[in-house]
């Protein structure tokens, strides 16, 4: 079957709004099509799924962890959900195997001409019917009822049309005639307003001549994969980026031997582009939030990596960064580095400069977002310590896990249902902390918790006590021996602590951590929010 055709059906289901909502099962999906298409098919395991698509660590065991069978299942159910709904008329449709994996690519549209044969085989002794069938490339662009299973209707000359038997019936009154065309007339007209977009799907999977392309314009809410030479990467939370592209100058260089800390997203920061190197960005005019991605991946602990690597970022030809060095403001190297700068415009002939200049060895960046901003403000930093993104009540995207390091995720036992929130069905627990990305400025900060094992199944007051924690903030102390179930008054009740005027240190971050006094830590979600909102 012609791979370009399965590409475009692959892309039109990741691009659908049931998929677009569920990240994880965009992934696997994405995982195990690319997998098919590199004829690696029988490499599509479990783990892999569990490492390469979901961002489980290398230490990932599938006999204690359910997590790629669970999401399999789902896979399953949202495909066949697809194509009873939006993609119920594609001639080609995706499924994963019920043994396995493994996605198959099936012709819909003879599968249903066979079912519709059989159908009337059992029904009938005088075997098929005659009619002609209608190819399913020329019945995906009709409106429903305006064929038949067997062909299309056949109006006579003197307005009747035969019955099954050949045999012509009485003609029908004028007013029950004129009603009828209106239908079908009405029925093509509703046909006509979609059949442009079944036609560009068509185009896309058999070779049709369609409209030229637009000229390359990046939208509102880009996000470049630096180094990453396909044309698009889906990232662990299921948002796209874009291939490497509008740049002159550096090189790309590509790095899988190490594990990055701080971030699920081990394949953002293994490629990239380094040297001395330019980016001109084409984007509407507006107002615009940027985030740098950075990771130091070539000077190794034991070379020691302070002042090895120093480098100037300009933005639109106004210095941004003098001298930086990754690892100085990561924290050391091997670790997800972040810097955020808000109120940045494009210039007037629209493109939005980003120049990188070697210093005391090369510049060097992982990755670009450009994404629709706020004037004076920073957009809100909003994290489900999850593996994968959710939305709350209010339509709020909350990211999966990030900027953390210790701890681990855990399940929970049973969601946690919170009037203001939704849901929660995922925690972070042990001794941990986190280093989040801010542009300068004065924030608030809002902690959400839960206990999520003691006194759930026992009297409430055998809760109390059990765990203990504190929790601080760049050295001062914000809680000191919390206990959630005390203060939420149980298990699985949220409770939230907000901090206001809380300023990042001199790396940029906000640095939280959440240290155990009795049994470990535990924490449901961050939000950080503009102190001037």
């Amino acid at each position: 079957m012609n791979e370009r055709r399965e590409r475009a059906e692959l892309d039109a289901v990741l691009a659908s709004t049931l998929f677009a909502r569920a990240p994880d099962l965009s992934k696997i999906l994405k995982h195990v099509c690319e997998r098919r298409f590199s004829n690696q098919a029988g490499a599509i395991k479990e783990y892999s799924i569990a490492v390469e698509a979901l961002g489980r660590g290398p230490d990932f065991r599938p006999e204690e962890d359910s997590i790629v069978r669970v999401q399999a299942a789902r896979l399953r159910k949202h495909l066949k959900r697809y194509y009873e709904t939006d993609g119920a008329r594609h001639p080609l449709q995706i499924r994963i195997s019920t043994t396995g994996y493994k996605p198959e690519f099936v012709d819909a549209g003879t599968q249903k001409e066979w079912a519709a044969g059989a159908a009337e085989d059992r029904n009938s002794n005088r075997g098929p019917a005659s009619a002609p069938a209608v190819p399913h490339s020329l019945e995906t662009l009709q409106p429903p009822g305006a064929l038949g299973e067997s062909g299309p209707a056949v109006v006579s000359e003197g307005g009747a049309s035969p019955d099954r038997r050949g045999a012509p019936r009485s003609g029908p009154s004028r007013r029950k005639l004129v009603f009828t065309l209106a239908l079908i007339v009405a029925a093509l007209i509703a046909a006509a307003v979609g059949a442009r977009a079944v036609y560009r799907s068509l185009a896309a999977s058999v070779g049709m001549p369609s409209a030229p392309p637009a000229p390359p314009i990046a939208a509102p809410g880009t996000d470049i994969r630096v180094g990453f030479t396909d044309p698009t990467f889906l990232d662990v939370a299921g948002g796209t980026w874009l291939g490497d592209r509008y740049f002159t100058g550096g090189e790309v260089f590509s790095r899988t031997d190490s594990q990055i800390r701080r971030t699920f997203d081990q394949s953002l920061y293994r490629t990239g582009r380094r040297g001395s190197f330019r980016y001109a960005i084409p984007l509407p005019r507006g107002v615009y939030e940027l985030h740098l991605h950075f990771a130091e991946v070539f000077f190794g602990l034991t070379v020691g990596a302070d002042t090895q690597r120093t480098f100037d970022v300009s933005i639109g030809g106004v210095p941004a960064m003098t001298g930086f060095d990754i690892a100085k403001d990561a924290g050391g190297v091997y670790i997800a580095d972040e810097k955020i700068f808000k109120d940045v415009s494009p210039d007037r002939d629209g493109l939005l400069r980003l120049d990188f200049s070697s210093g005391r060895s090369q510049a060097l960046l992982n990755g670009i977002e450009i994404l629709p901003g706020i004037p004076g403000k920073m957009l809100p930093v909003r994290i489900l310590c999850s593996n994968h993104s959710s939305l709350d009540r209010d339509g709020r995207l909350w990211k999966a896990d990030r900027y953390f390091s210790g701890g681990r995720i855990a399940e929970l036992a049973e969601p946690i249902q919170d009037p203001g929130f939704g849901g929660f069905s995922s925690y972070r627990t042990g001794n941990f902390d986190y280093a989040i990305p801010v542009a300068d400025g004065s924030y608030r900060v809002r902690l959400i918790f839960a206990e999520p094992v003691y006194g759930r199944e026992r009297p409430p007051r055998e809760g109390t006590g059990r765990r203990l924690f504190d929790v601080y903030c760049g050295g001062r102390t914000l809680a000191s021996g919390l206990d959630v179930f005390k203060e939420a008054g149980g298990a699985y009740r949220v409770v939230e602590k907000t901090f206001r005027r809380v300023k990042p240190d001199a790396q940029g971050k906000i640095g939280l951590s959440f240290v155990p006094v009795r049994s470990y830590a535990v924490l449901l979600a961050i939000e950080v929010l503009d102190g001037s909102w």
